[in-house]
Protein backbone atom coordinates (compact mmCIF):
# COMPACT_ATOMS: atom_id res chain seq x y z
CA UNK A 1 0.00 0.00 0.00
CA UNK A 2 1.61 3.30 -1.23
CA UNK A 3 1.94 6.06 1.84
CA UNK A 4 1.63 8.56 -1.42
CA UNK A 5 -1.04 10.88 -2.17
CA UNK A 6 -3.44 9.76 -5.49
CA UNK A 7 -2.10 12.85 -7.64
CA UNK A 8 1.51 11.67 -7.17
CA UNK A 9 0.77 8.05 -7.81
CA UNK A 10 -0.86 9.27 -11.08
CA UNK A 11 1.92 11.39 -11.83
CA UNK A 12 4.33 8.05 -11.51
CA UNK A 13 2.15 6.16 -13.10
CA UNK A 14 2.44 8.69 -16.60
CA UNK A 15 6.47 7.47 -16.43
CA UNK A 16 5.26 3.97 -16.51
CA UNK A 17 3.22 4.23 -19.30
CA UNK A 18 6.42 6.42 -20.71
CA UNK A 19 8.57 3.25 -20.25
CA UNK A 20 5.72 0.34 -21.49
CA UNK A 21 5.52 2.71 -24.89
CA UNK A 22 9.49 2.65 -25.94
CA UNK A 23 9.85 -1.09 -24.94
CA UNK A 24 7.52 -1.37 -27.24
CA UNK A 25 8.29 1.15 -29.91
CA UNK A 26 11.92 2.00 -29.39
CA UNK A 27 12.13 5.15 -31.69
CA UNK A 28 9.03 6.59 -29.92
CA UNK A 29 9.85 10.59 -28.93
CA UNK A 30 8.40 11.50 -25.81
CA UNK A 31 6.66 14.56 -25.25
CA UNK A 32 5.09 15.58 -21.48
CA UNK A 33 3.22 13.18 -19.06
CA UNK A 34 1.67 14.79 -16.42
CA UNK A 35 -0.96 13.73 -13.78
CA UNK A 36 -5.30 14.61 -14.65
CA UNK A 37 -7.84 14.53 -12.10
CA UNK A 38 -8.64 11.05 -13.13
CA UNK A 39 -5.28 9.39 -13.99
CA UNK A 40 -2.52 10.87 -16.39
CA UNK A 41 -1.39 11.09 -19.87
CA UNK A 42 1.94 11.43 -22.07
CA UNK A 43 2.86 12.40 -25.46
CA UNK A 44 4.26 10.60 -27.96
CA UNK A 45 5.98 11.07 -31.78
CA UNK A 46 5.36 7.25 -33.45
CA UNK A 47 6.44 5.56 -36.05
CA UNK A 48 2.62 5.22 -37.30
CA UNK A 49 -1.29 5.44 -35.42
CA UNK A 50 -1.64 3.38 -32.52
CA UNK A 51 -4.64 0.89 -32.57
CA UNK A 52 -7.04 -0.06 -29.90
CA UNK A 53 -4.73 -3.59 -29.82
CA UNK A 54 -1.79 -1.36 -29.21
CA UNK A 55 -3.40 0.34 -26.20
CA UNK A 56 -4.26 -3.50 -24.70
CA UNK A 57 -0.42 -4.32 -25.62
CA UNK A 58 1.19 -1.12 -23.69
CA UNK A 59 -1.71 -1.68 -20.44
CA UNK A 60 -0.17 -5.17 -20.14
CA UNK A 61 3.57 -3.83 -20.22
CA UNK A 62 2.82 -1.44 -17.84
CA UNK A 63 1.46 -4.09 -15.61
CA UNK A 64 5.10 -6.42 -15.89
CA UNK A 65 6.45 -3.07 -15.00
CA UNK A 66 4.64 -2.53 -12.19
CA UNK A 67 5.10 -6.17 -10.91
CA UNK A 68 9.34 -5.67 -11.49
CA UNK A 69 9.36 -2.62 -8.68
CA UNK A 70 11.39 -0.76 -9.57
CA UNK A 71 12.64 2.15 -7.12
CA UNK A 72 12.43 5.99 -8.21
CA UNK A 73 15.77 7.27 -8.03
CA UNK A 74 15.89 11.21 -8.56
CA UNK A 75 19.19 12.87 -9.64
CA UNK A 76 20.47 16.39 -10.00
CA UNK A 77 22.39 16.99 -12.78
CA UNK A 78 23.79 19.90 -14.64
CA UNK A 79 21.83 20.97 -17.25
CA UNK A 80 24.58 20.81 -19.90
CA UNK A 81 24.91 17.25 -19.23
CA UNK A 82 21.24 16.58 -19.23
CA UNK A 83 21.09 18.31 -22.90
CA UNK A 84 24.30 15.92 -23.95
CA UNK A 85 22.69 12.98 -21.96
CA UNK A 86 18.87 13.41 -23.81
CA UNK A 87 20.36 14.05 -26.93
CA UNK A 88 22.26 10.71 -27.16
CA UNK A 89 18.92 9.44 -26.43
CA UNK A 90 17.28 10.71 -29.55
CA UNK A 91 14.85 12.49 -27.01
CA UNK A 92 14.56 15.86 -28.79
CA UNK A 93 11.71 17.53 -27.66
CA UNK A 94 13.31 16.89 -23.76
CA UNK A 95 16.88 18.79 -25.19
CA UNK A 96 13.91 21.67 -26.56
CA UNK A 97 12.48 21.69 -22.93
CA UNK A 98 16.23 21.91 -21.29
CA UNK A 99 16.92 24.90 -23.81
CA UNK A 100 13.80 26.27 -23.08
CA UNK A 101 14.95 25.87 -19.34
CA UNK A 102 18.53 27.58 -20.19
CA UNK A 103 17.34 30.80 -21.66
CA UNK A 104 15.46 31.14 -17.81
CA UNK A 105 18.50 30.76 -16.07
CA UNK A 106 18.14 27.07 -14.89
CA UNK A 107 21.71 25.64 -14.50
CA UNK A 108 20.48 22.74 -12.52
CA UNK A 109 17.68 20.19 -13.52
CA UNK A 110 16.54 16.83 -11.44
CA UNK A 111 16.16 13.42 -13.69
CA UNK A 112 14.04 10.65 -12.91
CA UNK A 113 15.03 6.87 -12.97
CA UNK A 114 12.98 3.72 -13.01
CA UNK A 115 14.32 0.43 -14.20
CA UNK A 116 15.30 0.73 -18.13
CA UNK A 117 13.90 4.45 -17.90
CA UNK A 118 15.08 7.93 -17.44
CA UNK A 119 13.07 11.36 -18.07
CA UNK A 120 13.58 14.62 -16.78
CA UNK A 121 11.25 15.88 -14.04
CA UNK A 122 10.60 17.74 -10.99
CA UNK A 123 8.40 15.01 -9.02
CA UNK A 124 7.66 13.51 -7.24
CA UNK A 125 6.58 10.08 -7.19
CA UNK A 126 6.41 7.21 -5.48
CA UNK A 127 9.21 4.86 -3.87
CA UNK A 128 8.81 2.34 -6.81
CA UNK A 129 6.67 1.50 -9.49
CA UNK A 130 5.25 -1.95 -7.26
CA UNK A 131 3.25 1.20 -5.42
CA UNK A 132 0.95 1.91 -8.49
CA UNK A 133 -2.45 0.08 -7.68
CA UNK A 134 -2.50 -1.91 -10.77
CA UNK A 135 -6.20 -3.28 -10.17
CA UNK A 136 -7.12 0.59 -9.98
CA UNK A 137 -5.40 1.65 -13.30
CA UNK A 138 -6.89 0.93 -16.91
CA UNK A 139 -5.45 2.84 -19.95
CA UNK A 140 -8.92 4.42 -21.29
CA UNK A 141 -8.45 6.00 -25.02
CA UNK A 142 -6.25 7.74 -27.64
CA UNK A 143 -6.32 11.64 -29.08
CA UNK A 144 -4.16 13.72 -31.57
CA UNK A 145 -2.07 16.70 -29.80
CA UNK A 146 0.07 19.29 -30.94
CA UNK A 147 3.44 19.43 -29.17
CA UNK A 148 3.74 22.37 -26.67
CA UNK A 149 -0.53 23.10 -27.92
CA UNK A 150 0.94 24.54 -30.92
CA UNK A 151 -0.33 23.47 -34.15
CA UNK A 152 1.98 24.66 -35.99
CA UNK A 153 4.43 22.34 -34.31
CA UNK A 154 4.26 18.24 -34.72
CA UNK A 155 1.12 16.23 -34.31
CA UNK A 156 1.73 13.93 -31.45
CA UNK A 157 -0.49 10.65 -30.02
CA UNK A 158 -1.69 11.50 -26.50
CA UNK A 159 -2.13 8.62 -24.58
CA UNK A 160 -4.95 8.89 -21.97
CA UNK A 161 -5.30 6.35 -18.73
CA UNK A 162 -6.98 6.29 -15.19
CA UNK A 163 -5.85 5.72 -12.22
CA UNK A 164 -8.07 5.09 -8.56
CA UNK A 165 -7.06 4.13 -5.58
CA UNK A 166 -8.85 0.10 -6.24
CA UNK A 167 -10.79 -1.36 -8.42
CA UNK A 168 -13.89 -0.34 -6.71
CA UNK A 169 -13.45 2.95 -7.10
CA UNK A 170 -12.51 2.18 -10.56
CA UNK A 171 -15.69 0.72 -11.65
CA UNK A 172 -17.75 3.93 -10.34
CA UNK A 173 -16.03 6.45 -12.53
CA UNK A 174 -16.34 3.69 -15.20
CA UNK A 175 -20.03 3.60 -14.67
CA UNK A 176 -20.61 7.47 -13.28
CA UNK A 177 -18.72 8.18 -16.62
CA UNK A 178 -21.21 5.94 -18.34
CA UNK A 179 -24.47 7.77 -16.79
CA UNK A 180 -22.79 11.05 -17.34
CA UNK A 181 -22.82 10.39 -21.21
CA UNK A 182 -26.54 9.29 -21.12
CA UNK A 183 -27.02 12.45 -19.36
CA UNK A 184 -25.04 14.53 -21.92
CA UNK A 185 -26.72 17.88 -22.48
CA UNK A 186 -26.05 18.09 -25.92
CA UNK A 187 -27.96 14.16 -26.64
CA UNK A 188 -31.23 15.44 -24.56
CA UNK A 189 -31.19 18.56 -25.65
CA UNK A 190 -31.88 17.42 -29.11
CA UNK A 191 -34.02 14.79 -27.69
CA UNK A 192 -36.38 17.00 -25.90
CA UNK A 193 -36.06 19.91 -28.38
CA UNK A 194 -35.03 22.06 -25.78
CA UNK A 195 -31.57 23.95 -28.24
CA UNK A 196 -29.94 24.01 -31.61
CA UNK A 197 -26.58 25.24 -33.19
CA UNK A 198 -27.09 26.69 -37.08
CA UNK A 199 -23.80 26.58 -38.71
CA UNK A 200 -25.41 29.90 -40.60
CA UNK A 201 -25.59 31.18 -37.60
CA UNK A 202 -22.00 30.00 -36.30
CA UNK A 203 -20.48 27.94 -33.26
CA UNK A 204 -21.05 28.88 -29.69
CA UNK A 205 -24.30 30.69 -30.78
CA UNK A 206 -27.29 28.57 -28.97
CA UNK A 207 -30.92 28.74 -30.82
CA UNK A 208 -33.43 28.05 -27.45
CA UNK A 209 -36.45 26.47 -28.73
CA UNK A 210 -40.10 27.29 -27.61
CA UNK A 211 -39.34 24.78 -24.91
CA UNK A 212 -35.86 25.82 -24.05
CA UNK A 213 -36.82 29.56 -23.43
CA UNK A 214 -39.30 27.72 -20.93
CA UNK A 215 -36.89 26.88 -19.09
CA UNK A 216 -34.83 29.90 -19.26
CA UNK A 217 -37.93 32.09 -18.45
CA UNK A 218 -38.89 30.04 -15.52
CA UNK A 219 -34.99 30.12 -14.15
CA UNK A 220 -35.68 34.26 -14.69
CA UNK A 221 -38.61 34.97 -13.49
CA UNK A 222 -38.00 33.18 -10.03
CA UNK A 223 -34.55 34.35 -10.18
CA UNK A 224 -36.82 37.99 -10.40
CA UNK A 225 -39.02 36.99 -7.70
CA UNK A 226 -36.51 36.50 -5.34
CA UNK A 227 -34.03 39.01 -6.06
CA UNK A 228 -37.22 41.76 -5.39
CA UNK A 229 -37.59 40.82 -1.77
CA UNK A 230 -34.40 42.26 -1.28
CA UNK A 231 -35.14 45.52 -3.25
CA UNK A 232 -32.94 44.30 -6.22
CA UNK A 233 -33.77 46.81 -9.10
CA UNK A 234 -34.46 45.53 -12.78
CA UNK A 235 -32.10 47.64 -15.24
CA UNK A 236 -31.54 47.17 -18.95
CA UNK A 237 -28.15 47.89 -20.65
CA UNK A 238 -27.00 47.68 -24.55
CA UNK A 239 -25.40 45.36 -25.83
CA UNK A 240 -22.40 47.43 -27.06
CA UNK A 241 -20.18 50.02 -25.70
CA UNK A 242 -17.12 52.04 -26.98
CA UNK A 243 -13.85 50.32 -25.86
CA UNK A 244 -12.82 53.26 -23.74
CA UNK A 245 -15.22 52.01 -21.17
CA UNK A 246 -13.67 48.36 -21.14
CA UNK A 247 -10.10 50.14 -21.02
CA UNK A 248 -11.18 52.05 -18.23
CA UNK A 249 -12.16 49.11 -16.66
CA UNK A 250 -9.44 46.73 -17.49
CA UNK A 251 -11.16 44.23 -19.45
CA UNK A 252 -10.03 45.24 -22.59
CA UNK A 253 -6.59 43.95 -21.45
CA UNK A 254 -8.11 40.92 -19.61
CA UNK A 255 -9.66 39.71 -22.65
CA UNK A 256 -7.67 40.77 -25.57
CA UNK A 257 -8.26 39.01 -28.76
CA UNK A 258 -11.30 37.63 -27.17
CA UNK A 259 -13.04 40.96 -27.78
CA UNK A 260 -15.64 41.18 -30.39
CA UNK A 261 -15.63 44.37 -32.30
CA UNK A 262 -18.41 46.16 -34.53
CA UNK A 263 -17.60 48.78 -36.73
CA UNK A 264 -20.58 51.38 -37.88
CA UNK A 265 -19.97 54.65 -40.59
CA UNK A 266 -19.54 56.94 -37.18
CA UNK A 267 -17.65 54.60 -34.94
CA UNK A 268 -16.03 51.67 -33.53
CA UNK A 269 -17.44 49.46 -30.20
CA UNK A 270 -17.14 46.64 -28.73
CA UNK A 271 -19.57 43.52 -28.14
CA UNK A 272 -19.89 43.77 -24.20
CA UNK A 273 -17.79 41.10 -22.43
CA UNK A 274 -18.91 41.71 -18.68
CA UNK A 275 -21.85 44.25 -18.27
CA UNK A 276 -20.36 45.36 -14.55
CA UNK A 277 -18.52 48.46 -17.13
CA UNK A 278 -22.05 49.63 -17.99
CA UNK A 279 -23.65 49.21 -14.63
CA UNK A 280 -21.17 51.47 -13.47
CA UNK A 281 -22.59 54.38 -15.88
CA UNK A 282 -25.78 54.03 -15.09
CA UNK A 283 -24.83 54.69 -11.66
CA UNK A 284 -22.58 57.50 -12.91
CA UNK A 285 -25.54 59.32 -14.78
CA UNK A 286 -26.52 62.03 -11.52
CA UNK A 287 -25.17 62.88 -8.21
CA UNK A 288 -25.58 60.35 -5.54
CA UNK A 289 -25.82 61.51 -2.09
CA UNK A 290 -25.14 59.09 0.80
CA UNK A 291 -29.18 58.78 0.83
CA UNK A 292 -29.03 57.09 -2.37
CA UNK A 293 -27.06 53.80 -1.21
CA UNK A 294 -27.35 50.87 -1.09
CA UNK A 295 -28.56 50.76 -5.21
CA UNK A 296 -29.00 47.70 -6.24
CA UNK A 297 -29.08 46.80 -9.85
CA UNK A 298 -29.96 43.40 -11.68
CA UNK A 299 -30.41 41.98 -15.10
CA UNK A 300 -30.15 38.73 -17.10
CA UNK A 301 -28.09 39.78 -20.36
CA UNK A 302 -26.30 38.69 -23.35
CA UNK A 303 -22.90 39.43 -23.45
CA UNK A 304 -20.12 37.90 -25.95
CA UNK A 305 -16.46 36.56 -26.49
CA UNK A 306 -14.61 35.18 -29.33
CA UNK A 307 -13.62 31.91 -27.67
CA UNK A 308 -11.54 29.67 -29.58
CA UNK A 309 -13.62 26.96 -32.45
CA UNK A 310 -11.59 24.29 -30.75
CA UNK A 311 -12.97 25.65 -27.32
CA UNK A 312 -16.37 25.93 -27.93
CA UNK A 313 -18.55 22.49 -26.96
CA UNK A 314 -22.30 22.20 -25.94
CA UNK A 315 -23.90 25.03 -23.64
CA UNK A 316 -20.88 25.12 -21.51
CA UNK A 317 -17.99 27.06 -23.58
CA UNK A 318 -20.67 29.64 -25.97
CA UNK A 319 -19.64 32.72 -27.89
CA UNK A 320 -23.27 34.34 -27.10
CA UNK A 321 -23.35 34.28 -23.16
CA UNK A 322 -26.45 35.46 -20.99
CA UNK A 323 -25.50 36.33 -17.38
CA UNK A 324 -27.68 36.44 -14.18
CA UNK A 325 -25.85 39.86 -13.43
CA UNK A 326 -26.27 41.88 -10.43
CA UNK A 327 -24.18 45.15 -8.86
CA UNK A 328 -25.07 46.42 -4.74
CA UNK A 329 -23.16 50.13 -4.77
CA UNK A 330 -22.88 50.72 -1.46
CA UNK A 331 -21.46 52.27 1.82
CA UNK A 332 -18.39 50.08 3.30
CA UNK A 333 -20.52 50.24 6.53
CA UNK A 334 -23.56 48.55 4.50
CA UNK A 335 -21.18 45.97 2.77
CA UNK A 336 -21.74 42.90 5.50
CA UNK A 337 -25.46 43.74 5.24
CA UNK A 338 -25.85 43.64 1.30
CA UNK A 339 -23.46 40.74 1.49
CA UNK A 340 -25.96 38.64 4.13
CA UNK A 341 -28.92 39.47 1.67
CA UNK A 342 -27.49 38.29 -1.09
CA UNK A 343 -26.38 34.87 0.53
CA UNK A 344 -29.92 34.91 1.03
CA UNK A 345 -31.49 34.70 -2.23
CA UNK A 346 -28.99 32.10 -2.95
CA UNK A 347 -30.20 29.66 -0.37
CA UNK A 348 -33.78 30.62 -1.55
CA UNK A 349 -32.89 29.84 -5.15
CA UNK A 350 -31.20 26.91 -4.71
CA UNK A 351 -32.91 24.98 -2.27
CA UNK A 352 -36.61 23.70 -4.74
CA UNK A 353 -33.37 22.95 -7.09
CA UNK A 354 -32.50 20.30 -4.62
CA UNK A 355 -29.04 21.61 -4.80
CA UNK A 356 -28.57 23.50 -1.72
CA UNK A 357 -27.21 21.92 1.02
CA UNK A 358 -25.30 19.53 -1.11
CA UNK A 359 -22.27 22.49 -1.30
CA UNK A 360 -19.42 23.78 -0.23
CA UNK A 361 -18.59 27.64 0.11
CA UNK A 362 -14.65 28.64 -1.25
CA UNK A 363 -13.51 32.31 0.28
CA UNK A 364 -11.25 32.99 -3.20
CA UNK A 365 -8.62 35.17 -2.13
CA UNK A 366 -5.50 36.84 -3.50
CA UNK A 367 -2.28 34.41 -3.95
CA UNK A 368 0.24 36.29 -2.22
CA UNK A 369 2.95 35.39 -4.40
CA UNK A 370 1.14 36.73 -7.17
CA UNK A 371 0.64 40.29 -6.14
CA UNK A 372 1.01 41.95 -9.80
CA UNK A 373 -2.13 39.57 -10.90
CA UNK A 374 -4.43 41.91 -8.74
CA UNK A 375 -6.19 45.43 -9.30
CA UNK A 376 -6.70 47.54 -6.55
CA UNK A 377 -4.84 48.90 -3.36
CA UNK A 378 -3.70 45.99 -0.96
CA UNK A 379 -5.28 47.89 2.37
CA UNK A 380 -8.41 47.60 0.15
CA UNK A 381 -7.95 44.07 -0.29
CA UNK A 382 -7.34 43.33 3.44
CA UNK A 383 -10.74 45.38 4.26
CA UNK A 384 -12.60 42.92 1.88
CA UNK A 385 -11.10 39.64 2.91
CA UNK A 386 -11.99 40.39 6.44
CA UNK A 387 -15.19 41.38 6.05
CA UNK A 388 -15.97 37.86 3.67
CA UNK A 389 -14.44 35.89 6.02
CA UNK A 390 -16.75 37.83 8.96
CA UNK A 391 -19.91 37.44 6.78
CA UNK A 392 -19.14 33.25 6.32
CA UNK A 393 -18.92 33.04 10.33
CA UNK A 394 -21.89 35.06 10.64
CA UNK A 395 -23.64 32.86 8.18
CA UNK A 396 -22.58 30.04 8.87
CA UNK A 397 -21.43 29.47 5.38
CA UNK A 398 -18.51 27.67 6.81
CA UNK A 399 -16.02 28.43 3.93
CA UNK A 400 -12.62 27.68 3.35
CA UNK A 401 -10.09 29.99 2.48
CA UNK A 402 -8.45 29.10 -1.39
CA UNK A 403 -5.50 30.97 -1.84
CA UNK A 404 -5.38 32.31 -5.80
CA UNK A 405 -8.73 32.17 -6.61
CA UNK A 406 -9.89 35.59 -6.34
CA UNK A 407 -10.93 37.79 -9.08
CA UNK A 408 -8.98 40.48 -10.55
CA UNK A 409 -10.68 43.36 -8.67
CA UNK A 410 -11.78 41.54 -5.62
CA UNK A 411 -11.99 38.29 -3.40
CA UNK A 412 -15.12 36.43 -3.28
CA UNK A 413 -17.41 33.73 -1.58
CA UNK A 414 -17.87 30.87 -4.42
CA UNK A 415 -20.50 28.47 -3.60
CA UNK A 416 -19.13 24.83 -4.95
CA UNK A 417 -22.59 23.00 -5.77
CA UNK A 418 -22.42 18.43 -6.14
CA UNK A 419 -24.86 17.24 -9.21
CA UNK A 420 -26.51 14.04 -9.01
CA UNK A 421 -23.29 12.58 -10.55
CA UNK A 422 -21.11 14.18 -7.66
CA UNK A 423 -19.91 16.56 -10.02
CA UNK A 424 -18.84 19.61 -8.20
CA UNK A 425 -19.65 23.11 -9.86
CA UNK A 426 -18.95 27.04 -9.24
CA UNK A 427 -21.97 28.57 -9.47
CA UNK A 428 -23.23 31.84 -7.38
CA UNK A 429 -20.57 34.01 -5.71
CA UNK A 430 -20.51 37.16 -3.81
CA UNK A 431 -17.37 39.99 -4.79
CA UNK A 432 -16.56 42.93 -3.16
CA UNK A 433 -14.88 45.22 -5.46
CA UNK A 434 -13.30 48.49 -4.27
CA UNK A 435 -11.04 48.91 -7.58
CA UNK A 436 -13.48 49.18 -10.61
CA UNK A 437 -15.67 52.22 -8.47
CA UNK A 438 -12.32 54.23 -8.05
CA UNK A 439 -11.22 53.37 -11.83
CA UNK A 440 -14.30 55.22 -12.70
CA UNK A 441 -14.19 58.02 -10.34
CA UNK A 442 -17.26 57.27 -9.05
CA UNK A 443 -18.69 59.01 -5.70
CA UNK A 444 -21.13 59.92 -3.59
CA UNK A 445 -21.69 62.34 -1.17
CA UNK A 446 -21.13 61.57 2.90
CA UNK A 447 -23.07 63.19 5.92
CA UNK A 448 -20.36 65.84 5.67
CA UNK A 449 -19.95 67.26 2.08
CA UNK A 450 -17.31 65.10 1.07
CA UNK A 451 -16.77 63.01 -1.40
CA UNK A 452 -16.44 59.25 -1.19
CA UNK A 453 -15.91 56.42 -3.65
CA UNK A 454 -18.98 53.89 -3.10
CA UNK A 455 -18.15 49.86 -2.73
CA UNK A 456 -19.29 47.63 -5.43
CA UNK A 457 -20.54 44.25 -4.71
CA UNK A 458 -20.72 41.60 -7.87
CA UNK A 459 -23.39 39.06 -7.12
CA UNK A 460 -24.13 36.07 -9.57
CA UNK A 461 -26.68 33.97 -8.12
CA UNK A 462 -26.83 31.21 -11.44
CA UNK A 463 -23.67 32.97 -13.12
CA UNK A 464 -24.72 32.04 -16.96
CA UNK A 465 -27.76 30.66 -18.05
CA UNK A 466 -26.53 28.16 -20.74
CA UNK A 467 -24.13 26.77 -18.92
CA UNK A 468 -26.36 26.62 -15.92
CA UNK A 469 -28.66 24.65 -17.87
CA UNK A 470 -26.60 22.35 -19.10
CA UNK A 471 -25.60 21.23 -15.53
CA UNK A 472 -29.33 21.18 -14.50
CA UNK A 473 -29.95 19.08 -17.90
CA UNK A 474 -27.31 16.78 -16.80
CA UNK A 475 -28.36 16.50 -13.15
CA UNK A 476 -32.27 16.19 -13.75
CA UNK A 477 -31.29 13.74 -17.02
CA UNK A 478 -33.79 15.79 -18.53
CA UNK A 479 -36.74 15.22 -16.05
CA UNK A 480 -37.29 18.21 -14.61
CA UNK A 481 -39.09 18.94 -11.04
CA UNK A 482 -43.12 19.88 -11.89
CA UNK A 483 -42.71 23.63 -11.70
CA UNK A 484 -39.23 23.59 -14.31
CA UNK A 485 -40.95 21.42 -16.82
CA UNK A 486 -41.44 23.09 -20.43
CA UNK A 487 -44.40 20.97 -20.49
CA UNK A 488 -46.36 19.86 -17.56
CA UNK A 489 -49.18 18.04 -18.65
CA UNK A 490 -49.50 15.97 -21.42
CA UNK A 491 -53.19 15.02 -22.27
CA UNK A 492 -54.23 11.72 -24.38
CA UNK A 493 -57.32 10.55 -24.91
CA UNK A 494 -58.42 7.38 -25.82
CA UNK A 495 -59.06 7.62 -29.16
CA UNK A 496 -60.80 10.36 -31.65
CA UNK A 497 -64.40 10.34 -30.01
CA UNK A 498 -63.20 11.22 -26.68
CA UNK A 499 -60.96 14.07 -28.66
CA UNK A 500 -63.60 16.99 -27.78
CA UNK A 501 -63.48 16.23 -23.91
CA UNK A 502 -59.86 15.96 -24.09
CA UNK A 503 -59.49 19.79 -25.57
CA UNK A 504 -61.70 21.19 -23.04
CA UNK A 505 -59.40 19.36 -20.37
CA UNK A 506 -56.38 21.12 -21.76
CA UNK A 507 -57.95 24.60 -22.29
CA UNK A 508 -59.18 24.90 -18.38
CA UNK A 509 -55.42 23.65 -17.14
CA UNK A 510 -54.09 25.93 -19.08
CA UNK A 511 -56.13 28.42 -18.12
CA UNK A 512 -55.12 27.85 -14.72
CA UNK A 513 -51.29 28.93 -16.38
CA UNK A 514 -50.08 25.09 -16.20
CA UNK A 515 -48.44 24.36 -19.36
CA UNK A 516 -50.12 21.94 -21.08
CA UNK A 517 -50.05 19.54 -24.43
CA UNK A 518 -52.18 17.48 -25.94
CA UNK A 519 -51.43 14.92 -28.11
CA UNK A 520 -54.38 13.57 -29.62
CA UNK A 521 -52.98 12.17 -32.89
CA UNK A 522 -53.50 8.82 -35.04
CA UNK A 523 -50.93 6.63 -33.01
CA UNK A 524 -52.11 4.28 -30.60
CA UNK A 525 -52.99 5.06 -27.38
CA UNK A 526 -49.41 2.94 -25.83
CA UNK A 527 -47.24 4.75 -28.39
CA UNK A 528 -48.37 8.00 -27.31
CA UNK A 529 -47.79 7.25 -23.60
CA UNK A 530 -44.17 6.09 -24.72
CA UNK A 531 -43.73 9.26 -26.40
CA UNK A 532 -44.28 11.15 -23.53
CA UNK A 533 -42.38 9.29 -21.07
CA UNK A 534 -39.49 10.01 -23.26
CA UNK A 535 -39.98 13.50 -23.19
CA UNK A 536 -39.66 12.85 -19.17
CA UNK A 537 -43.15 14.24 -18.69
CA UNK A 538 -44.13 15.44 -15.20
CA UNK A 539 -48.14 14.19 -15.59
CA UNK A 540 -50.13 12.25 -18.42
CA UNK A 541 -53.86 12.43 -18.12
CA UNK A 542 -55.60 9.81 -20.29
CA UNK A 543 -59.33 10.47 -21.12
CA UNK A 544 -61.36 7.38 -22.07
CA UNK A 545 -64.98 7.02 -21.55
CA UNK A 546 -65.01 6.24 -17.82
CA UNK A 547 -63.26 9.47 -17.67
CA UNK A 548 -65.90 11.41 -19.88
CA UNK A 549 -68.70 10.13 -18.52
CA UNK A 550 -67.51 11.07 -14.69
CA UNK A 551 -65.67 14.05 -15.24
CA UNK A 552 -62.84 12.80 -14.13
CA UNK A 553 -58.84 11.81 -15.85
CA UNK A 554 -56.71 8.88 -15.37
CA UNK A 555 -53.35 9.97 -14.05
CA UNK A 556 -49.55 8.50 -15.11
CA UNK A 557 -46.88 9.97 -13.01
CA UNK A 558 -43.02 9.94 -13.28
CA UNK A 559 -41.41 7.99 -10.64
CA UNK A 560 -40.05 11.10 -8.81
CA UNK A 561 -43.69 12.44 -8.93
CA UNK A 562 -46.01 11.39 -5.73
CA UNK A 563 -49.12 13.59 -6.37
CA UNK A 564 -52.08 11.17 -7.13
CA UNK A 565 -52.99 8.01 -6.55
CA UNK A 566 -54.19 5.07 -8.77
CA UNK A 567 -57.91 6.09 -8.82
CA UNK A 568 -59.30 9.03 -11.60
CA UNK A 569 -59.41 11.84 -9.96
CA UNK A 570 -61.52 15.04 -11.03
CA UNK A 571 -60.27 17.98 -13.28
CA UNK A 572 -60.78 20.50 -9.96
CA UNK A 573 -58.37 18.34 -7.74
CA UNK A 574 -56.07 17.65 -10.06
CA UNK A 575 -55.61 21.49 -11.00
CA UNK A 576 -55.61 22.17 -7.79
CA UNK A 577 -52.65 20.17 -6.29
CA UNK A 578 -50.79 20.90 -9.97
CA UNK A 579 -50.95 24.52 -9.05
CA UNK A 580 -49.64 23.77 -5.42
CA UNK A 581 -47.19 21.00 -6.04
CA UNK A 582 -45.75 24.70 -9.10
Amino acid sequence: MSTHDLETQRHSASHILATAVLELFPDAKLGTGPATETGFFYDFLLPRALTPEDLKKIEEKMREIIKANYPFEKAVINIDTAVEKFGSLGQLYKVELLEDLKDEGEKEVSVYHSGPFVDLCRGPHVDSTGEIPAQGMKLDRMSGAYWKSDEKRDQMQRIYGLLFEDKKALKKYLADREEAKKRDHRVLGKELDLFSFSDMVGSGLPLWSPKGTVLRTQLQNRLTEISSKYDMLPVTIPHIGKRILYETSGHAQKFGDELLTVHSHYDTFCLKPVNCPHHTQIYASRPRSYRDLPLRYMESTMQYRDEKPGEIGGLTRVRSITCDDGHVFCRVDQIEEEAKRIAKIIEEFYTPLGLFGNHWVSLSVRDPKTPDAYVGEPKDWDMAESMLEKISNDFSLNAKRVEGEAAIYGPKLDYMFKDSLGREWQLATIQIDFAMPKRFKLSYTETDGSAQTPVMIHRAILGSYERFLAILIEHYAGAFPLWLSPVQVVVLPVSEKFLDYAKSVVEKLKSAGIRTELHGEDESLGKRIRIAEKQKTPLIAVVGEREVASETLAIRQRSDIELFGSEPVSLDEFRGKVQKEM
